[in-house]
């Protein structure tokens, strides 16, 4: 007995050597930066001509609530993540059932082989295509010969339709190879019983879609959720337009403006931290309405209450 106990202990010791580097990794490089932050957010100057004199209040997370720059940069990165890419998934999935249905499958295969290329484009580049259509040059202006424009004009739409579209533009492709994939395994592992059962599109959508779809899904949505939170406005906007005149800031680009970097720089670091900080917070929030909002977690708070209801019906009839 006492052998099997140090063993078992011998064999923990080892695997916790294995990944001691990782774990001192994650707390070098993840933990403990958030911390300082956090301390850091908390060091107040209230004389702006000296940094020798500070107190620990809330008084720079004050400053940011009373900024209407924060203001909009929470907008604009909520409804970033939201509009821009709930709609880039919903349309990928119908495009990737319709490619499964409709297209043949020579034709399919070139098809998401020319969208999968697009993964080895650096990101400056896609940028710089989307600029092309939707920033000065208005070339998707022209051809629609419209008045709306969306970095200039006198006719500009909102700034946060301009981040959605461009969420939409990146996201989509990356989500219609994943739900594709999905949709293609599972009438492979599924093709004799679709036959057998003469299944129709929603039958298979319900009951074998479903299920392969839940396996990427995860991943999906935390890789769109991080494409849309950690949008740069620098990357897709000109030098020439004002992103605080604009009220065109992120939640990315605001902590990074106060911390010297970005269009407009300001060298107030406090800020920046309060800014940075709350933003994480922010942003775990957000994560976790979306961990919610998924049809997975939908059925489980479902059948939840049906049971739930259930054993109450069974009480009351005791």
């Amino acid at each position: 007995m006492n052998k099997k106990i140090s063993r078992n202990a011998l064999n923990i010791f080892q695997i916790f050597l294995l990944i001691s580097p990782l774990l001192i990794c994650i707390l070098l490089f993840s933990l403990v930066p958030i911390f300082l932050t956090l301390q850091k957010s908390f060091k107040y100057f209230p004389y702006s001509h000296t940094k020798s004199i500070y107190t620990y209040n809330f008084g720079n997370y004050k400053n940011i609530f009373n900024d209407s720059q924060f203001h909009h940069a929470i907008l604009n990165t909520t409804t970033t993540t939201f509009i821009g890419s709930f709609s880039a998934m919903l349309f990928a999935l119908m495009f990737a059932i319709l490619i499964e249905h409709v297209i043949s499958k020579t034709a399919k295969n070139a098809f998401l082989t020319l969208i999968y290329s697009q993964f080895f484009i650096s990101s400056f580049a896609v940028g710089i295509a989307f600029t092309v259509f939707f920033g000065s040059k208005g070339l998707f202006y022209k051809l629609l010969g419209t008045e709306y424009h969306f970095t200039y004009g006198e006719k500009r739409l909102p700034i946060w339709v301009y981040y959605s579209l461009f969420q939409f533009w990146r996201a989509l492709p990356f989500n219609l190879v994943l739900f594709a994939s999905a949709i293609n395994r599972a009438n492979s592992k599924y093709s004799k019983l679709i036959k057998n059962d003469k299944l129709t599109l929603l039958q298979k959508i319900k009951f074998i879609y479903s299920n392969e779809i839940e396996k990427v899904f995860f991943v999906i949505l935390f890789t769109n959720f991080i494409f849309a939170t950690l949008l740069l406005p620098d990357a897709i906007l000109e030098s020439s337009f004002d992103v605080d005149l604009n009220h065109a800031h992120t939640l990315t680009s605001y902590a990074i403006k106060y911390s010297g970097g970005g269009s407009n720089p300001s060298l107030k670091y406090e800020k920046g931290y309060a800014a940075a900080f709350f933003s994480f917070i922010y942003l775990v929030f957000l994560m976790f309405i979306i961990l919610v909002l998924r049809p997975s977690f939908i059925k489980k708070i479902i059948n939840f209450a049906q049971k739930y209801k259930a054993k109450s019906r069974r009480k009351n009839e005791c």
